[in-house]
């Protein structure tokens, strides 16, 4: 009999290689998260799915700059209870749901320095894919920034009616930023095979995203020391006491949030109508 042998670790330097690959890229939308958080702004942060990892990972954790706000919405990322009324074939019927985006979006008032950031494993769930198109349609002057599969969302077929994926959308933006999260086609990296059966296992995506929104906390982060900003970050609360630095980051994220439900500053939407085109 042939001893098993653990090979999953091994994938971990995937993402790391296809990450470091993209320095150039990571850096500078570190720039832009860093004009956000400098001039009082806000980093909008998107997911569906288990892509909500990455986007509690950058918005709530310690070591979490201040400046970032969820957009985490239940239906498509409460599906924890398996089965259900928040089970997962809920959740898969309202990842399908075009239109959603426009919704969300009217809830934000967005500011001048803001940034948005769209976390999908694949690229293609048309809920991700209808917020990025709708913010590209009412905001092309602010940044738009991807954190996807690059080979799948360039090549997998559409599943929204615009006929575009993540990847298009991000081409076509003016201010679009696509950063590969290096998962495979189809997310499992492991083969297992027997006599009879093929198994494939162990999904890349969020420890890909993981990884991107870490690498751009810590490249945000110099960014702000760079150029002398003073900034709140999120320490240990298990370690010492950290009561001053919790209250003060709080505090801050208060600030900020406020802008996003109220900003007499706000950047007027360019267009409301629901046109979807593949143009």
């Amino acid at each position: 009999m042939i001893a098993m042998r653990l090979t999953f670790p091994y994938q971990l330097e995937i993402i790391q290689q296809k990450i470091l690959q993209q320095e150039e890229t990571l850096r500078a939308v570190a720039g832009l998260y860093a004009d956000a958080i400098q001039h009082g702004g806000l980093v909008h942060v998107y997911a569906n799915g288990h892509s909500r990892v990455a986007v509690e990972e950058l918005c709530i954790r310690m070591g979490a700059l201040t400046g970032f706000r969820a957009i985490l919405t239940t239906g498509l990322t409460s599906f924890t209870d398996v089965i259900g009324f928040n089970g997962l074939r809920l959740n898969q019927f309202f990842e399908k749901v075009e239109k959603s985006g426009a919704e969300l979006l009217d809830e934000i008032d967005f500011g001048p320095h803001d940034t948005m950031l769209v976390v999908t494993a694949t690229g293609t769930t048309a809920a991700a894919v209808d917020i990025a198109l709708e913010f590209s349609r009412r905001y092309p002057s602010l940044p738009l920034v991807a954190i996807s599969c690059a080979e799948q969302s360039k090549n997998a077929p559409v599943k929204h009616s615009c006929g575009m994926n993540l990847w298009h959308i991000i081409e076509k933006a003016q201010h679009g930023f696509f950063i590969d999260n290096g998962m495979p086609v189809g997310d499992l990296s492991i083969d297992v095979n027997d006599a009879t059966h093929h198994y494939r296992v162990c999904p890349l995506s969020s420890i890909g995203a993981l990884t991107v929104v870490q690498s751009l906390n810590e490249l945000t982060l110099k960014t702000l020391v760079e150029r002398g900003v003073e900034h709140f970050v999120l320490q240990n609360m298990h370690l010492n006491n950290t009561e001053t630095n919790y209250e003060s980051w709080l505090r801050d994220q208060r600030k900020r949030y406020a802008r996003a439900t109220y900003n007499e500053a706000a950047v007027p939407p360019e267009v409301h109508l629901p046109v979807y085109d593949a143009q």
